[in-house]
């Protein structure tokens, strides 16, 4: 799995998105659960109209974000500040790395099965 750094000229890394092709919401928040600064993480209960392309909802170093899954149905699930027009008031490099290395770690899982 690979992650997809957003970033803009004036604010830099503003959002990642990861593949979810082999992450569930409740994947993704246990990684979340794992990572320095992260807290209040909430996953949208299965079934839920509210919000219903919002899976997860955390904080990162007091600031609002969301695992987002454009049109309910993508490939890829965007992860960033819950406003995203909003300047990050930390840096998402740590949260974007803690994702690529997991990643990492499941591309060594299926390289060694012969995947």
């Amino acid at each position: 799995m690979q992650t997809w750094p957003l970033n803009e000229a004036e604010k830099g890394l503003i959002a990642f998105e990861v593949s979810n092709v082999l992450l569930t919401p409740s994947a993704v928040a246990r990684r979340l659960r794992r990572i320095a600064g992260v807290s209040q993480v909430q996953v949208r209960p299965l079934f839920s109209s509210q919000d219903a392309e919002v899976h997860v909802r955390f904080q990162y170093q007091g600031q609002d974000c969301v695992v987002w899954e454009p049109y309910g149905d993508s490939s890829r699930y965007w992860i960033g500040p819950a406003d995203a027009q909003a300047q990050p008031t930390a840096s998402l490099a740590a949260l974007e790395q803690a994702f690529r290395q997991q990643a990492g770690v499941l591309q060594a899982v299926f390289k060694r099965l012969g995947l």
